[in-house]
């Protein structure tokens, strides 16, 4: 038995189509892929009061949410005979992964000085982190690229600049700036095909064909997401004396490594709808009985089309050459039937073997084998001949139907044997007695009279 192939390779079809397996093909279809992603979610930074110990302290405290969506498009083919191969393309520059989470900073302010402690809440704002890249899909193993990066260095945001008199003649301020840097990369870890791996560009995969006017092809597609977000604090600190100056006090980088993901997430399954052609029900074998030499029998075999695509096909008898079949090609449209005349014309007496093949787009099916048997005997001086049959029931149950879907019919056609002579000949003898019988009566009314 042979199955259904399933390939993915951004080239792949444009090599398999000169392959034996597309000698025919169904619609293709669509394929769109999309799916979203948490990053960063409940991510929590607090700095504390910095610097330590400090009278002018600040704290920072950061939190983080957002995600990313990816979106990928491509074209589902099906082609055979030999089994289901199906092929998933990319359509180019189709691919696009967007970015988009917020920070939320808080800022709050602590002064202790002598008999002086104060602090408070200074600031609330919120900062977006957003990025976006287009590529091609599906970044498996082996496609170019493999992967995609989405990378955002955000411009340097003030969150805090404040200034205040601590007394007379002195001066303290301190400005606060947030840089943030986000890095998110994204691949095509592999397919899943009903509960099939495929990992890399190529690969095969197999799926049992259904043998049904649609053939359903369910393919799960795995992500793997890598995405970090760091910060940096750039806390100031100043200090201003009339008529000696201003200095800072601290001036400080703060990296922040705030949040970071690594994780596969499956994308919604993505089934595909192929439409097929599928031969209808044909009986298992055919007896026409005995025929007398000269004379036909005829079996008219409806093909119909159960399928939601074309069913096309050629027809042909191999065996004993009294077989035949008319016509060679038949085609019906889904929901439609066509048919062929298979006609047994002995020209010799005996039993006779045959077998209809019908070879056809049916991708279950391929090749259909019906045997054909029949007898043949010569004519007897009956006007019937002894043994045949002229029931139009055959062995393979092809009686007629009441149902609505279409039966073979068996024809009988005579043409030769009419025993035309027979009964001229049986008559004869009958008519010389009575001419005999006459005469000698004549005979002897001329005797009598002249004695």
């Amino acid at each position: 038995m042979s199955f259904p192939i399933l390939l993915f390779a951004g080239t792949t079809m444009a090599v398999a189509q000169d392959d034996a397996r597309w000698e025919h093909q169904s619609e293709s279809q669509d394929l769109l892929l999309r799916d979203y992603v948490e990053l960063w979610n409940d991510s929590e930074f607090d700095t504390g009061w910095v610097p330590s110990g400090s009278p002018l302290a600040v704290r920072f405290q950061i939190e983080s949410t957002g995600g990313a969506e990816v979106e990928m498009e491509g074209v589902g083919h099906m082609g055979w005979p030999d089994g289901l191969t199906v092929a998933l393309d990319p359509i180019a520059d189709t691919g696009e992964i967007i970015v988009d989470a917020a920070l939320e900073a808080v800022t709050s302010i602590k002064f202790d000085v002598d008999v002086y402690s104060w602090e408070s809440e200074i600031d609330r704002r919120g900062i977006d982190v957003e990025g976006q890249g287009l590529f091609s899909p599906f970044l498996l193993q082996g496609d170019v690229p493999e992967v995609v990066e989405v990378l955002f260095e955000g411009d340097t945001n003030e969150l805090l600049n404040w200034s205040f008199q601590v007394f007379t003649g002195v001066s303290a301020g301190i400005s606060v700036d947030l840089g943030p840097e986000a890095l998110t990369t994204f691949t095509g870890e592999n397919w899943y095909v009903d509960g099939e791996r495929v990992d890399t560009v190529g690969q095969e995969a197999w799926v049992e064909p259904l043998g049904e006017a649609y053939q359903e092809v369910n393919a799960e597609f795995i992500g793997s997401w890598n995405s970090s977000l760091d910060l940096v604090l750039n806390p100031v600190f100043e200090v201003c004396v009339d008529l000696v100056g201003c200095w800072d006090l601290v001036d400080l980088d703060l990296p922040i490594p705030l949040a970071s993901d690594d994780f596969e997430q499956f994308f919604p399954t993505t089934t595909l709808l192929f439409p097929l052609p599928v031969m209808g029900e044909l009986p298992p074998r055919h007896d026409f009985g005995t025929i007398d030499v000269g004379s036909s029998a005829v079996l008219q075999l409806p093909i119909e089309n159960l399928g939601a695509l074309d069913l096309e096909g050629y027809s042909l008898v191999e065996g004993d050459p009294y077989f035949s079949v008319y016509p060679e090609y038949f085609q019906a449209g889904p929901a439609r039937t066509d048919g062929v005349v298979v006609s047994f014309t002995p020209g010799a007496e005996g039993d006779f073997e045959g077998m209809l093949v019908l070879q056809s787009n049916d991708p279950l099916e391929p090749v259909l084998e019906i045997p054909l048997l029949a007898s043949a005997q010569y004519v007897t001086t009956d006007n019937t001949s002894p043994g045949t049959n002229t029931d139009t029931t055959s062995e393979s149950g092809t009686e007629a139907s009441n149902g609505s879907r279409p039966q073979p019919q068996i024809v009988r056609t005579q043409t030769g044997g009419c025993n035309c002579s027979s009964a001229p000949a049986r008559g004869a003898p009958t008519g010389l007695l009575a001419f005999l019988v006459g005469g000698v009566a004549v005979l002897r009314r001329r005797r009598s009279h002249r004695i």
